[in-house]
């Protein structure tokens, strides 16, 4: 599975075995390593599973860190998420040298640092230097950072956006990251009072997230197309 995401090089592959109770497993490789959570690769299985093997049920995903539901709406395709609770840290000389002065907030969940700018255009307009990232992550212990900003401007049609960047996984940035919104959801509701959201991943390809925000989980709804059908070889 490891050679087969380094072959394809995108962001993460993701690996879909059914089980014997009707439901399926589910590992994420990026092209350096497995990770424990994706979640635009949940949907994305999904929606194979769905729309080109005629799945009619909900799927329940059994993963790493546990079972990942996905409903097909008429919306599109619902994920339960973890809810995750972000941890406040200090604004400290590292941070505002790797992501500049209008940084506002810094935050940890778990592998994972969440950086606050103060406008949406900053966080559009950052330019990521991957050595600097990789030296942030490692010092602060973490795989991935988020930045992220409240949604204002040419982007205030949404209640906020983000940029997601993992060099550590291989993946300079990734084009939308489901999984860091389990936590940027919370973060979000909390701050701008409210449940239900619309978020912007400000990445090249760009995405849209519909979340609703519950005490146990996060409900992050999205869309998915087909675009290739293929084979695949595997020497013996």
């Amino acid at each position: 599975m490891q050679l087969l995401a380094l072959e394809n090089n995108l962001s993460e592959t993701a690996f879909v075995k059914p089980r014997t109770d009707g439901d399926y497993d589910l590992r994420w490789f990026t092209p350096a390593a497995e990770i424990e959570f994706c979640g635009h690769a949940t949907i994305a299985s999904a929606h194979v599973l769905f729309a080109e093997l005629d799945q009619k049920k909900t799927i329940i995903f059994h993963t790493q860190i546990g079972e990942l539901v996905v409903e097909n709406c008429v919306s599109g395709y619902k994920l339960r998420a973890p809810n995750y609770t972000m941890k406040p840290l200090e604004i400290c000389t590292p941070i505002k040298a790797a992501f500049g002065e209008t940084v506002v907030g810094a935050y940890i969940v778990a592998n994972n640092l969440y950086v606050e700018f103060l406008h949406s255009e900053d966080v559009k307009r950052f330019t990521p230097l991957s050595d600097s990232i990789s030296d942030i992550c490692a010092q602060f212990d973490v795989l991935g950072v988020s930045i992220m900003a409240v949604g204002d401007g040419v982007f205030s049609k949404y209640d906020f956006i983000s940029r997601h960047f993992a060099p550590v996984f291989g993946v300079d940035e990734d084009p939308v990251t489901g999984s860091a919104h389990s936590a940027m959801a919370p973060f979000w509701a909390d701050r701008l009072n409210k449940t239900e959201l619309i978020a912007y991943q400000a990445s090249k390809r760009g995405g849209i997230l519909h979340l609703s925000v519950k005490p146990e989980h996060v409900y992050i709804t999205g869309e998915a197309v087909t675009f290739l059908r293929g084979e695949i070889y595997i020497p013996e």
